[in-house]
């Protein structure tokens, strides 16, 4: 690969690699382009981009190349100014806020999602609808509440739950605010 190449990417980048394959949907030839990243907060992590330039099939993935220990991030959400802490939430962490009953397991291609704790919250929001459309989401009380933080804030409690010691949380006033505590979960089988 050519410096100026890796240059073009970002300051980043480690390795650019780029070969071709078949597309899962149209059959024709598809360019997949991978990415080596050293990631502030993250470490080095692979982004895999799939794209058919046919019929516009296209999927990226970011996927985390180091292992660190098990840990739990606990936030504390008290106001409005606490929905702008940053998350960082690995591909592999669950996410719970036990005051609204809302518990997220990844999935077998979660992706690595950076957002903010009103992002979750939007997305929490949306998932509950989606409920209510399908019949399951039970009464207006979820909706509802969520609805209320997002508008004036409130008080709950946000937990990542990572096995891979990648995610993060990060309080407007920074990580001394008093607001994260980061816990190192032992007596988990290491591998």
């Amino acid at each position: 690969m050519l410096v100026d190449e890796l240059e073009r990417v970002t300051v980043y980048a480690e390795g650019v690699y780029e070969f071709w394959a078949e597309c899962p949907f149209c059959e024709s030839s598809m360019k997949i382009r991978e990415v080596v990243y050293a990631l502030p907060k993250v470490g080095r992590t692979l982004m895999v981009t799939r794209k058919c330039s046919k019929c516009g099939y296209r999927h990226v993935e970011v996927i985390p190349l180091e292992k660190k220990r098990h840990i739990r991030v606990y936030y504390r959400a008290e106001g409005l100014r606490d929905l702008y802490a940053r998350i960082v939430r690995s591909n592999v962490a669950s996410i719970e806020i036990p005051e609204l009953g809302v518990s997220i397991s990844p999935g077998a291609i979660a992706p690595l999602m950076i957002t903010n704790v009103e992002g979750l919250l939007y997305m929490v929001l949306e998932a509950i609808k989606s409920l209510q459309v399908l019949g399951e989401g039970g009464s207006g009380e979820a909706l509802d509440t969520v609805k209320r933080l997002l508008e004036r804030g409130g008080r709950f409690t946000l937990i990542l739950d990572d096995p891979m010691g990648l995610s993060s949380i990060e309080p407007p006033g920074g990580v001394s605010s008093g607001k994260v505590i980061v816990e190192v979960v032992e007596g988990i089988l290491e591998e």
